[in-house]
């Protein structure tokens, strides 16, 4: 009996394979080894079921790339959690390190990079969606620090462009240096959050947030 179209759940699932797929073959292959035939082995489907869903490899690129930072969006605001803020913003500026500095990162820069080179300015795009998305993330944490009590910031807008600018920086340093261990990331970062916020705190900052 042949089977009629897919269900709107099964579709969403096949593409998901295939975003999966074209990430493992990027991550091993390179963008010169990159093509819809190594997915679709990879994946476990029909070329023509990956080109049914995205004309060109500048398609699947995009769509590819919007899926890894929704998901990296959405893990990194779970790490926070149900943390007091000054943990939250340690946890998070971990996170925010180690992926940056990740193979995965690194591979996820290059991505937006050749994604400029090949589409029309798309790629400023992205930059300044993941910027403001981020910005917008980083300020409703530190109004819920605020709310607390334990700190007090009044501009947390321009507070947050501050506290991305400084982690956006040591990341791009400690990539020119090759280090990629995630103790020292977070040694860092709760280093980074007692400077931060030494300034701003109504009590004593706690010993986990001050420790060098």
């Amino acid at each position: 009996m042949r089977r009629g179209r897919p269900s709107a759940a099964e579709a969403e699932q096949i593409v998901g394979r295939i975003l999966e797929a074209s990430w493992d073959v990027l991550l091993a292959e390179g963008f010169e080894g990159f093509t819809f035939d190594r997915v679709a082995r990879h994946a476990h489907i029909g070329k023509a079921t990956i080109y049914s869903r995205f004309a060109n490899k500048r398609e699947l690129m995009g769509a590819l790339l919007r899926h890894r930072i929704e998901a990296q969006h959405a893990h990194i605001t779970a790490m926070g959690a149900g943390l007091p803020p000054m943990e939250a913003f340690i946890a998070r500026s971990t996170e925010v390190l180690s992926l940056l500095l990740s193979p995965d990162g690194i591979l996820q820069e290059r991505l937006i990079d050749w994604m400029d080179q090949e589409g029309d300015g798309e790629c400023g795009e992205i930059r300044n969606a993941i910027y403001r998305h981020s910005l917008v993330a980083i300020e409703a944490l530190i109004h819920q620090a605020n709310a607390t009590g334990l700190i007090h910031i009044p501009d947390p807008a321009a507070a947050a462009e501050f506290w991305l600018e400084g982690l956006v920086g040591h990341a791009r340093v400690t990539r020119a240096e090759e280090n990629g261990d995630r103790v020292a990331h977070e040694r860092w970062s709760r280093r980074y959050v007692h400077f931060f916020f030494s300034g701003t705190a109504t009590v004593a900052p706690n010993t986990s947030a001050s420790t060098a």
